[in-house]
C-alpha cells in the first residue's frame, strides 16, 4: 500500500511520496523534485501522484520558500544545492534522479556539476544557464504588482480573479495565488521570503551558469515549453550543442510552467526519460 509522510530535515520541509508500507522501497528509483521561484514542494503533488507507483518521490521546500525555516547564507545556486546535499545525506540517499523547474533547474545545474556521483539522471525544466535580465525584471515587477497584505482571503481571491488574471493569465494566477497564506496577525501575505526572491532575481540578472552546465556529466533532459520566454529557443539549442550528455524536448502549447500548461505531455516525457 502506498503512503506519504512529511517532516523537517535541517530546517527544510520535505514530503516523501510513493512509500511502500510506510517505508522507502529499495526496489523503486528515487526522484527529487525542486520547485521554481515563488513556489514550494506542494506544486509537484500532481506529478508525484502520477509517478509514485514506479518511483519514491521527495518534494522539498527550498530556502526562502514554503514551510522551510529561515537558514543562514545567501540565495546563490550553490547555497540551494548545498541545502539539497544536506537533506539527501541525512536521508542516506546515495543515488537519485533530480528534476528542477526554473530556480530548481539552476539548483540542479550546480548540484550536478559538483556532485555527479550522486545522480542517476537530471531533468531541467524550462531554464537555461544564461543571464535572465529581462525576465528577472518582469518577475520582480509581477511580485510588486500584488498589493500584499490582504485583509481577508476574499480580498485576495478577488484581486487574483479580477486584476491579476487578466494581466498575467490563469496558469500564473493560480500558481502565484497558492503563495498567499494567512499570517498570525490575521492578514494574508506571501508564503515565501520576498527579500530572498528578489535576491534570486538579482543573481539571475547578473550571472550565467554555462560553466556549471557544461560540466554536467550525468545524462540529462532539457524540457522547453514551446511558448516559453524564460528559455529562448536560441539558448535551448545552444545547450544541446554544448553538452553532449543532453537531450531535449519541446512541449507544444506550453509556456514556462510546462508541468501546469501541458501536464499530460510533461508526465509522459518525464516518465519516458527516467524509465529508459
Amino acid at each position: 500500500m502506498l503512503s506519504d509522510t512529511s517532516y523537517f530535515i535541517n530546517s527544510f520541509y520535505v514530503r516523501l511520496l510513493g512509500l511502500v508500507d510506510g517505508s522507502v522501497s529499495p526496489n523503486k528509483p528515487k526522484v527529487i523534485l525542486l520547485h521554481g521561484l515563488l513556489g514550494n514542494g506542494q506544486n509537484w503533488v500532481p506529478l508525484a501522484r502520477a509517478l509514485e507507483e514506479k518511483f519514491t518521490i521527495l518534494l522539498m521546500d527550498q530556502r526562502g520558500h514554503g514551510k522551510t525555516k529561515p537558514v543562514s547564507g545567501d540565495f546563490l545556486p550553490e547555497d540551494f544545492s548545498s541545502d539539497l546535499l544536506g537533506v539527501v545525506d541525512e536521508l542516506g540517499w546515495e543515488k537519485f534522479n533530480l528534476l528542477g523547474h526554473s530556480l530548481g533547474a539552476r539548483t540542479a545545474f550546480d548540484f550536478a556539476s559538483r556532485f555527479p556521483k550522486r545522480l542517476e539522471k537530471v531533468i531541467f525544466e524550462d531554464m537555461g544557464p544564461h543571464k535572465t535580465s529581462e525576465e528577472s525584471k518582469k518577475t520582480e515587477a509581477m511580485i510588486n504588482f500584488v498589493p500584499v497584505p490582504f485583509a481577508s482571503r476574499t480580498d485576495a481571491k478577488s484581486f487574483f480573479a479580477n486584476v491579476f488574471l487578466p494581466k498575467y493569465g490563469k496558469a500564473l494566477s493560480d500558481y502565484i495565488y497558492t503563495n498567499i497564506e494567512k499570517k498570525e496577525n490575521g492578514s494574508f501575505d506571501w508564503r515565501f521570503d520576498k527579500v530572498g526572491a528578489v535576491r534570486c532575481l538579482e543573481i539571475g540578472h547578473k550571472n550565467d551558469y554555462w560553466t556549471e552546465f557544461v560540466r554536467v556529466a550525468t545524462p540529462n533532459l532539457i524540457i522547453r515549453g514551446e511558448r516559453s520566454e524564460h528559455l529562448p529557443l536560441k539558448v535551448y539549442k545552444e545547450m544541446l550543442t554544448r553538452n553532449t550528455n543532453s537531450s531535449g524536448v519541446e512541449i507544444p502549447g506550453a509556456g514556462h510552467w510546462v508541468h501546469f500548461d501541458q501536464f499530460g505531455d510533461f508526465v509522459t516525457q518525464v516518465d519516458k526519460f527516467l524509465s529508459e
